[in-house]
């Protein structure tokens, strides 16, 4: 019983040796740390000096002068007083008649849209929403119907056309568009393109179709059609506009 016990520690022991004479040859990608070796645990890294803290100048007077400014832009100005009279020096009757000339003569439709939607050739289009869509509607924008002709005839937004992009004549319906509008102002004009609204992308399609040939004023009912039926908004049924 003990002589097993004694090759057993001596095998032990001869391996043991081995193991701290291979690792003593290793290379130093190869070699093991001992357990409790650490030959830096006594190192204290230098500090580097620190720098003394500075506290910011106090403010100067700076702010004064600039509160003065106002005042004297206010003052520059002598012209004010002859180019509006106070009312009680003019005449009552040139007063009432000189109000109008004043003011610019009302514009007409499509003065009054291109003024509130302006041309953006640098996107292909604006999603907007029922509001600003009743408001073109009323000035007598474009109106697109990008949804199927079958669609359309069972219900549409009254004045605009059938431009299902899902059909073979969207092209020549594109085209004819573009001959109907040559002029760049007319083309700046704004175009309402709408669908069903919701995941429809059929809207969004049919302005990169438009944007594509210089139609730089679109926009897309991003709710469709059935947000304006649910609004009360005017509707028509059947194959025309």
């Amino acid at each position: 019983m003990n002589r097993p016990i004694v090759q057993a520690v001596l095998i032990v022991l001869i391996a043991s040796v081995i193991a701290v004479v291979a690792n003593a040859v290793a290379g130093r990608e190869r070699k093991l740390i001992l357990p409790g070796y650490y030959p830096n645990a006594l190192r204290v890294p230098e500090r580097a000096p620190e720098k003394p803290v500075t506290s910011p100048a106090p403010p100067t007077a700076q702010p004064m002068t600039e509160s003065v400014a106002p005042p004297v832009t206010a003052t520059v100005n002598p012209a004010i007083p002859a180019q509006h009279p106070a009312p009680s020096t003019q005449n009552p009757a040139r007063s009432t008649h000189a109000a109008p000339s004043t003011q610019h003569p009302a514009p007409s439709t499509q003065q009054a849209v291109t003024r509130q939607f302006l041309p953006h050739p640098d996107r292909a289009y604006e999603e907007i929403g029922y509001a600003d869509v009743a408001h073109l509607h009323a000035q007598g924008a474009l109106f697109l119907d990008a949804r199927r002709t079958s669609v359309f005839e069972e219900g549409h937004i009254a004045g605009s056309r059938p431009f299902s992009v899902w059909e073979s004549d969207i092209d020549d319906k594109v085209n004819k568009l573009f001959e109907e509008r040559p002029d760049p102002d007319q083309q700046n004009l704004p175009i309402v393109i709408y669908c069903s609204g919701g995941a429809c992308e059929d809207s969004h399609m049919l302005a990169q179709k438009l944007w594509g040939i210089q139609f730089n004023n679109v926009y897309v009912y991003k709710d469709g059609y059935p947000d304006w039926v649910k609004r009360g908004g005017p509707t028509r049924k059947g194959a025309t506009p």
